[in-house]
């Protein structure tokens, strides 16, 4: 099997960003979140705003999971998600999690939160992610036996090319910045949640969101419980976070 890795984000985390950037690549089969359709669509957990159901598209565990493996049959594959999707599964299937190259990407939830909020005001507490997002982180240390490559969004935006040079580099990747642009047209395969990438659209690079500004955590009483539930685990993860790397 081809190199198999997953990036595992949160939502409003930079990650579409950076999965652009490795989809223009061009030597990685890219594939957008499949397992949304196990939270959203077979497990039924709630209605996600801006989401329009692909039919066609696989929605089980196993067969989610076949078809990221079946691909990873024929070239190297880039796997963009969410730890939230799969955290009734992931932690128990060991086979899966020693076949992949797992990697995280964080960020401020003072940031992603209200980020979240605005394009989705029922988001939950899970939905925020970045508690799932550090069990996953543990789980996977555990199996693996070693702690996988965490970057911040802050780190991404700030400085994308030593950041993406640290990332292909701790991945064995020739880094190519030529994939740090791209065209300004969205991805065919994110036309079903084409809502969630407003501030990509139009975008030809990788930076800091159009949509940043705005009241923040005071734009709904109930978002400052879910900073100071989620804001230990992001802390957590940001302790093992990869620099910016060096042109050397």
């Amino acid at each position: 099997m081809h190199k198999l890795i997953f990036l595992w984000c949160h939502p409003r985390s930079l990650s579409s960003a950076l999965e652009r950037a490795m989809l223009e690549r061009g030597d990685l089969a890219t594939l957008h979140e499949p397992f949304l359709y196990l939270y959203y669509v077979h497990d039924g957990r709630r209605r996600l705003p801006h989401f329009d159901v692909d039919p066609r598209r696989p929605a089980s565990y196993e067969d989610i999971r076949s078809t990221i493996l079946e691909t990873a049959r024929t070239r190297p594959v880039f796997v963009k998600d969410m730890c939230y999707y799969v955290s009734d599964h992931i932690h128990d299937d060991v086979d899966l999690i020693q076949r992949m190259t797992s990697t995280f990407l964080i960020r401020d939830p003072a940031r992603s939160i209200p980020s979240h909020y605005r394009l989705d005001p029922g988001v939950t507490l899970e939905e925020i992610g970045c508690e799932a997002q550090y069990r996953c982180f543990e789980r996977i240390g555990e199996i693996t036996g070693q702690a996988p490559v965490v970057i911040d969004a802050a780190d991404l935006a700030g400085d994308p090319a030593r950041t993406l040079r640290a990332y292909c580099r701790a991945l064995g990747l020739r880094f190519m910045p030529e994939a740090l642009e791209w065209n300004a047209e969205l991805p065919d395969a994110w036309r079903d949640v084409s809502g969630w990438h407003a501030d990509l659209a139009g975008s030809r690079c990788i930076a800091i969101p159009r949509s940043s500004s705005g009241p923040g955590l005071d734009a709904a009483p109930h978002l400052r419980d879910y900073y100071d539930h989620h804001l230990p685990f992001y802390r957590k993860m940001r302790a093992h976070r990869l620099a910016p790397a060096s042109c050397a």
